[in-house]
C-alpha cells in the first residue's frame, strides 16, 4: 500500500465512523457500540470494563479513537471505584469527534487531541495506552504496535490492545493474544467479557508491559 492508497483508507474509514457514530442518540452509541443492534449501558459496562480492569495502577491513560470521549468518563468512573487516580487523554482522528469529548470532559478539553495515531507525534509517554489494531491496514498492525510502544508508551508502562468480537468475528481464525504473541510480543495479562444474552458478543483485551 503506497501513501495515496494509505491516505484514501484512513479518509474512507473517518467518513464510515462519522456517520455511524454521529447517527447514534446514546453516548455509547456515538463511542462505538450498538450502532446497528440494540444495546444498553449495562452491555456497554460489560464489553467496554476489562480495559478499566486491565489498569491497575494510578497514572496517565490515554485512549487512541477516543471518539466522543465516553469511555474515558467511564474509565475515569470505574477506575475510581477501586481508589485509582486516572489522568485521561484522548486522540482521534475526527475533528467532529473531537469536539464532542472536549464538550464532554471539558475539565480535560486539553488533553483531547486531535490526530491519526500512524502519524501523530505525541507530545508526552503515558503509563498506559489502549487501542485496537483496527485503526490501521492489517499489514501494517505489527508495525502499528510496535510504533505504539515506542513512541507513546513510558518505560514500564502499559499498551492496551482491545478487540470486539461479534457475529461478523466469529470465524476469525486469531484471537489478539494470539496474533500478538505470534508477532513476539510477551504479553502481561489477558481480561475479557462477553454478554449473557448474546455470548458472541465479547471483548478481549490484551496487554504488553513496555521494557
Amino acid at each position: 500500500m503506497n501513501d495515496e492508497e494509505l491516505r484514501r483508507w484512513f479518509e474512507a474509514n473517518r467518513q464510515l465512523l462519522e456517520i455511524a457514530y454521529l447517527s447514534g442518540t446514546q453516548p455509547w452509541q456515538q463511542s462505538g457500540v450498538g450502532l446497528h443492534t440494540p444495546h444498553n449501558a449495562h452491555d456497554w459496562e460489560v464489553l467496554r470494563r476489562p480495559i478499566a480492569d486491565c489498569l491497575t495502577t494510578s497514572g496517565t491513560f490515554l485512549d487512541i479513537g477516543c471518539a466522543n470521549g465516553y469511555l474515558l468518563e467511564c474509565v475515569l468512573r470505574w477506575t475510581q471505584e477501586r481508589g485509582l487516580h486516572i489522568i485521561p487523554y484522548g486522540l482521534d482522528f475526527s475533528e467532529r469527534l473531537v469536539s464532542l469529548a472536549r464538550e464532554r470532559l471539558p475539565q480535560y478539553a486539553d488533553h483531547i487531541f486531535l490526530g491519526n495515531a500512524w502519524d501523530w507525534s505525541s507530545p508526552r509517554t503515558f503509563d498506559a495506552v489502549n487501542t485496537t489494531l483496527d485503526y490501521v491496514p492489517i499489514d501494517l498492525q505489527e508495525a502499528y504496535v510496535q510504533r505504539l510502544l515506542a513512541r507513546y508508551v513510558r518505560p514500564g508502562g502499559r499498551l492496551l490492545i482491545a478487540e470486539y468480537l461479534g457475529r461478523h468475528t466469529e470465524n476469525s481464525d486469531m484471537r489478539i493474544d494470539e496474533k500478538l504473541t505470534r508477532w513476539g510480543f510477551a504479553l502481561e495479562m489477558v481480561a475479557s467479557s462477553f454478554l449473557e444474552h448474546d455470548p458472541i458478543r465479547q471483548t478481549r483485551v490484551a496487554v504488553v508491559r513496555k521494557q
